[in-house]
């Protein structure tokens, strides 16, 4: 998957040399200026090794902060080098946490301090979540110098890592840490993005120990005592890994809170393909399994029940025929036995619950819902909520059914449970005109296609809940980055718990597919793309890596997981009288 990419300046790549030369400085065409001596970054591309020089004997300003961002492109990633750029007293406190990764840089030197002007900068923060663009006033950096030795150095260092995006591109990868939702009962998964190589254990276990953000409370929970700190993680040529967080007076942990730490650390650590099994020490106590080893394996993502993506859901495919739902195999469909399947209530856009055993259906003037009837059951649909603009719903794991409704005063997001519609506020989505959402499987996340007067924007909420898991409120919707030659969006699908698929229609003879990140971090002209011939209606997708996506034409569906931009797709099957087409959820 595609990181924030689209970072990168004009960089020449020597293929044959396994090297990038990054030389992006540029000096302004007005005002007083200096010579700055820039130096080419050669970083490694395939295992090389790059070790920037120091400062030079009479280095200018100029020189000596060009020469610090060079030393931050070391390989591999370490800061000794950029120290020597620091004065001593500036060495002990500089710690960079963060990284801004950019496109290019403009260099100003003036008497006591060295102005750097950033372009196309993007942030990543403390434990690698994706921050964005940086605002303007961020990419100013004011570094001052001063004498030392008859030299100059830097008295204050930006407390970033300030790289080029292609270094960071080829640096970094993307990865994911793993929460709880509030209930304790499923799986969170947090993007982020690390370092590469034999940090990379070390990296997500520093950041899963870190927490959840406070922005996120309500929403996500940790069982990781709070206060503890991860050692480095070392790996055995086995493919054992050793964790130890060490903590003040945390106290023995529940055998509950015991097994949600290993899981939490068995998804995040799996990532790390060195890995196999890993030993876990909190606090001085070892962690054992039920059989008594401190070796942990990996359960099967398959048969986890906590899995964020439901991959325990049904499998089977939905869709009306004449009005009727039908389930089952795509090439042979049968009428189902509840309501939905025997009448015809009139129902269009609809959802099938994760268990495959109710369906929220929407009508011309309501919400049904009742039983699929795939095993039997009363053949009764309730109406839940009355009146039109309403969209197609959306359940998640816990059996909550969601639904937004477009009004005079815009959009109106609701949690139905038991049969009771309650009204969730969510800044930046509520009150707008919604085409299309989603809610993700482990509930976490709505994500959103906003109607704007000349394009669509797609717009992500996270979802907070009280302690019996109703809905209660949502932080601020963020807008994911999206680009296209069409200017509205005609679906959006699953592809896993953490990116969605956008189809947009072209012209009348081509439409296309990307695929992008929820954490906003896909550069919107690096988002991988497919191209579709024809009219195309929609999406069948599922965040289930075996269940295959289809794109929906007229009269057949095209198999997605088969299809590259150089490709066109082919028809897979018929789907003559079939309307709706869905997965579960």
């Amino acid at each position: 998957m595609s990181r924030g990419r689209g970072l990168a300046c004009g960089l020449a790549t020597l293929v044959g040399l396994g090297v990038v030369l990054a030389a992006c400085a540029q000096v302004p065409r007005q005002g007083a200026v200096e010579e700055v001596k820039e130096r080419p970054v050669l970083s490694e591309v395939q295992g090389q090794y790059y070790l920037p020089k120091g400062p030079q004997p009479g280095d200018s300003p100029g020189d000596i902060v060009a020469g610090f961002l060079q030393a931050m492109t070391a390989t591999p990633l370490q800061t000794r080098s950029a120290q020597e750029f620091l004065s001593a007293g500036a060495r002990p406190r500089w710690h960079p946490q963060r990284v801004l990764a950019y496109r290019s840089r403009t260099l100003s030197p003036g008497r006591s301090h060295v102005v750097v002007l950033l372009h196309g900068a993007n942030q990543v923060g403390v434990d690698g979540q994706w921050q964005g663009q940086v605002p303007r006033a961020g990419e100013r950096l004011d570094i001052r110098v001063v004498r030392e030795n008859g030299e100059w150095r830097i008295a204050r260092a930006p407390d970033e890592l300030v790289v080029p995006g292609t270094y960071y591109d080829q640096h970094y990868q993307e990865a994911e840490i793993y929460f709880f939702d509030p209930s304790g009962r499923i799986l969170v998964p947090e993007p982020v993005h690390v370092q590469q190589g034999t940090g990379l254990a070390s990296a997500l276990v520093r950041a899963l120990a870190h927490g959840p953000s406070h922005a996120l409370g309500g929403a996500e929970r940790s069982f990781l005592p709070s206060g503890l700190t991860a050692t480095p993680v070392t790996v055995s040529a086995s493919g054992v890994a050793d964790v130890t967080l060490r903590g003040t007076d945390v106290g023995p942990l529940s055998r509950r809170t015991t097994q949600q730490v290993e899981t939490q650390l068995s998804w995040t650590l799996r990532q790390d393909p060195s890995i196999s099994s890993f030993r876990l020490t909190i606090d001085g106590r070892q962690a054992l399994d039920a059989t008594g080893s401190p070796i942990l394996r990996f359960t099967s993502v398959a048969n986890d029940p906590r899995d964020p993506a439901v991959s325990q859901a049904s499998s089977l495919f939905f869709a009306l025929r004449r009005g009727r739902l039908v389930s089952g195999a795509i090439n042979q469909p049968t009428k189902v036995d509840g309501p939905f399947g025997t009448q015809r209530l009139g129902i269009g856009a609809f959802a099938v619950s994760l268990d495959g055993d109710q369906v929220a259906g929407v009508t011309p003037t309501g919400l049904l819902v009742g039983p699929a009837g795939l095993t039997g059951g009363p053949a009764t649909a309730v109406r839940v909520l009355s009146g039109p603009g309403l969209l197609r719903p959306s359940w998640d794991f816990a059996g909550r059914l969601w639904e937004v409704r477009n009004g005079p005063s815009g959009a109106v997001v609701y949690d139905v449970r038991r049969h009771h519609a309650q009204r969730v506020p969510i800044p930046g989505i509520s009150g707008h005109l919604v085409r299309r959402f989603l809610v993700s499987r482990d509930g976490s996340r709505l994500v959103a296609v906003l109607r704007g007067t000349s394009s669509d924007r797609i717009a992500v909420s996270r979802l907070r809940y009280d302690s019996n898991g109703g809905a209660k409120r949502a932080t601020p919707a963020r807008s994911i980055p999206w680009v296209s030659g069409a200017a509205r969006i005609r679906d959006i699908g699953w592809t896993s718990p953490t990116t969605i698929e956008v189809l947009d229609q072209l012209s009348g003879t081509q439409a296309e597919v990307r695929i992008l990140n929820v954490d906003g971090s896909t550069s919107a002209d690096e988002a991988p793309t497919s191209a579709i011939p024809g009219p195309t209606l929609g999406l069948v997708t599922s965040p289930v890596d075996a269940q295959t996506p289809y794109a929906v034409q007229q009269r057949s569906l095209y198999d997605l997981a088969q299809i590259d931009t150089t490709a066109p797709s082919v028809a897979v099957v018929s789907t003559t009288h079939l309307h709706h087409i869905a997965y579960a959820g």
